[in-house]
C-alpha cells in the first residue's frame, strides 16, 4: 500500500506540475487557429541572420492566440563566451516589461479602496506636495540655473501611471542634466531615496498636460509601500508572482540562476559584440546591492513567464483557475487613460495622435498609418531589446526575446509587428 501511495503521490505531483504549463498546439492547431507556419519560418531566418550579423547573440519567440501557444523557438547562444546555446527557459532583463506588472500591483490596491487614481500623490508621499515647473534656464561659469514658478495642479496617482507628470527623465523633458545627477549610482540607492530626490526637481509642463515617459512606475513602487506598508518587491511576489506561478521572475537573481541567465551585449561597429553585464555570477542581477526594487524596469524573466501574465490580462484578470484581479481593474489596463490630445509616443510618427496610453500599456487607437495591429491593441517594450504586443480582438501574444540595446535598429524587431500580424491569416 505504501508503495502504491507513493506512487500515487509522484503521479499527483507531475499532473498538478503539469498543469500549470501551457499549453502548446500541435501543427494541426496552429493552422486551425488561424497561423501559416511558413511566416514563423521565415521570421526566424529573419532571427538567424541578425544572430550571423553579431547584431544580437540569441532570441527566444513565443506566439500564443486563445491561451494556445503556436510558436516558441529559441535561437542562437544566451551567453557567447561560454558557448551557451539559447533555451526556451532563458532569462532576460527585460526592463520597462516591469511596467504593466508594477502598474497592476498599485491597482490592486486600488481595487481594495485603499487609494484611488485621482488622488493628489502627496496624500502619501508628502514630498510632492508642493510641485515647481521650470519656465527657463539658463547657466553661469556652467553652473545651471533654473527659473520656475508654482504648479497649480496636483500630482494624481493616475499621472504616475500614464507618463504624464511633466517630471524629466532620461528620455525626455528639459532638464536631461538634473535627471541625469539624481541617476548616479541609482542601483546602491533604495526607490525611497530616489522618489524623495524626484520629488524635488522642477516639473517640464503641469501634472496631466503633456507626455514624457519615465519615472511614474518608482513612484507608484514607493505609493504601494506606503500604502500596504510592505516593501514593493514583496508586495509583487505576494500577490502577482506566487499566484501565478512565476518561478522565473524576479528582480535579483541566485548564482544558481546563471546557467539560464542572457549575457547584454551591443555591438561593437567592428563585426563583434561587447558585453554591458554578463549573464554570469558577476551579473550586477546577481552580485550587487539588491537594494533598488525598481517597478520601471527591474524584473528579469522569462518568455513563458511573461506570456502568463499577457494571458491573465487577456483573460480579465484571471489565470490557470486563479483570480489575480477583478475585470473592472484590468479593464484600466486595456482602456486609454489620455486626452486625446496628447500623444504617448517617443519619437514622432507620421500617424500623430494614435498612441494612447492606459494604466500599464500603450495602446493603439485607429486603424491609421502603417502598423497592422487592429486598434486597441496594447503593447511595450524594454530598453534591453525585448518587445511584445497583447492583440485583445484576436486573443494573440506575440513577444521576442533579447538582449540588446534598443537605440540599436534591428530589422527582426522594427518589423516584428508585420511578421506576426501576417502570419495570423485566418481571422
Amino acid at each position: 500500500m505504501k508503495v502504491i501511495s507513493s506512487i500515487l503521490a509522484v503521479l499527483l505531483c507531475i499532473n498538478l506540475a503539469t498543469a500549470q504549463i501551457p499549453k502548446i498546439a500541435s501543427p494541426a492547431e496552429v493552422k486551425a487557429l488561424g497561423f501559416d507556419q511558413k511566416v514563423f519560418d521565415a521570421f526566424e531566418s529573419q532571427v538567424e541572420k541578425s544572430i550571423q550579423k553579431k547584431e544580437i547573440a540569441g532570441a527566444v519567440t513565443l506566439v500564443a492566440r486563445k491561451g494556445k501557444i503556436v510558436h516558441f523557438e529559441a535561437k542562437g547562444q544566451s551567453q557567447i563566451e561560454a558557448n551557451i546555446p539559447m533555451q526556451k527557459d532563458a532569462i532576460f532583463r527585460i526592463a520597462s516589461m516591469t511596467k504593466p506588472i508594477a502598474t497592476l500591483a498599485l491597482l490592486l490596491l486600488v481595487e481594495e479602496g485603499k487609494c484611488n487614481p485621482d488622488e493628489p500623490i502627496s496624500k502619501y508621499l508628502p514630498e510632492f506636495a508642493s510641485q515647481q515647473i521650470m519656465i527657463s534656464k539658463d547657466s553661469i561659469n556652467g553652473m545651471l540655473i533654473y527659473k520656475t514658478k508654482e504648479a497649480t495642479k496636483p500630482m494624481l496617482i493616475r499621472h504616475a501611471l500614464t507618463h504624464t507628470t511633466g517630471q524629466p527623465s532620461a528620455y525626455g523633458g528639459n532638464m536631461p542634466e538634473a535627471y541625469d545627477a539624481i541617476s548616479k549610482n541609482i542601483e546602491k540607492s533604495t526607490i525611497e531615496i530616489f522618489v524623495k530626490k524626484l520629488a524635488r526637481l522642477p516639473l517640464t509642463h503641469e501634472p496631466g498636460e503633456g507626455w514624457i515617459y519615465g519615472s511614474g512606475l518608482l513612484i507608484a513602487g514607493r505609493l504601494i509601500e506606503v500604502i500596504s506598508g510592505m516593501p514593493f518587491q514583496d508586495f509583487v511576489q505576494k500577490r502577482i508572482l506566487d499566484p501565478m506561478e512565476m518561478k522565473d521572475t524576479h528582480f535579483y537573481l541566485e548564482p544558481k540562476d546563471a546557467p539560464r541567465f542572457t549575457t547584454y551585449y551591443q555591438p561593437d561597429g567592428k563585426g563583434n559584440m561587447s558585453i554591458i553585464d554578463p549573464g554570469s555570477e558577476k551579473s550586477a542581477r546577481i552580485s550587487g546591492p539588491k537594494t533598488f526594487y525598481s517597478g520601471g524596469g527591474g524584473l528579469t524573466s522569462t518568455a513563458m513567464d511573461y506570456f502568463k501574465f499577457c494571458q491573465m490580462v487577456i483573460q480579465d484578470g484571471e489565470y490557470n483557475g486563479v483570480r489575480i484581479a477583478k475585470p473592472a481593474t484590468i479593464s484600466l489596463m486595456k482602456t486609454d487613460q489620455l486626452p486625446l490630445n496628447i500623444d504617448a509616443v517617443l519619437t514622432i510618427t507620421d500617424d500623430l495622435k494614435n498612441h494612447g496610453f492606459t494604466f500599464g500599456y500603450g495602446i493603439k487607437r485607429r486603424e491609421v498609418g502603417k502598423d497592422p495591429k487592429p486598434a486597441g491593441t496594447i503593447s511595450w517594450g524594454g530598453s534591453t531589446g525585448p518587445t511584445f504586443f497583447i492583440d485583445l480582438k484576436h486573443e494573440m501574444v506575440a513577444m521576442v526575446m533579447y538582449q540588446t540595446p534598443m537605440t540599436f535598429q534591428i530589422d527582426f524587431k522594427k518589423n516584428f509587428s508585420n511578421w506576426m500580424m501576417t502570419s495570423l491569416i485566418k481571422q
